[in-house]
């Protein structure tokens, strides 16, 4: 198996879940055009066109509630923030809309999203930029915590 980047595997999982199912789309800021902050997404607004690959305005709580609705409504959003520091605006959201729906609906709804928040970062920026907040995230009920080995 080739080495590749931590970047180069997110970007190859991402287009690979998008072939595999019409229904994954990946959101957030520069995402589309500019390939997201971390350049994990460069290539897929080419390869899946807009309707796939979505540039949302600079709005975490927006990217965030964007996402809960596409999955409640059967879409599989995978939102993009583009630090995990900035992720602290979609608690609310993330507590009481996500990780809730299942519940508050009976198992009627579901939000099967992916929030992915690059942290820590080694890029020594200022604050809000290299913060690792994935403790208190896994810390809310019906959500799950995932990183890369």
């Amino acid at each position: 198996m080739p080495q590749v980047t931590l970047v180069e595997a997110v970007n190859m999982a991402l287009a690979r879940a998008m072939t595999q199912d019409a229904d994954v789309v990946v959101l957030g800021e520069d995402v589309g055009v500019d390939g997201g902050v971390f350049r994990a997404t460069v290539g897929l607004l080419e390869r899946f066109g807009p309707e796939r690959v979505i540039d949302t305005p600079l709005a975490e709580q927006l990217i965030t509630g964007m996402a809960i609705g596409m999955a409640a409504e059967g879409v599989k959003p995978v939102a993009e923030i583009q630090f995990s520091g900035f992720g602290y605006v979609c608690i609310d959201q993330m507590l009481n809309h996500a990780g809730r729906l299942r519940h508050r609906t009976q198992g009627r709804l579901s939000c099967p999203m992916v929030l992915r928040m690059p942290c820590g970062a080694g890029i020594h920026p200022p604050e809000h930029h290299s913060e690792s907040p994935e403790a208190m995230f896994a810390h809310v009920p019906g959500i799950r915590v995932v990183y890369p080995s």
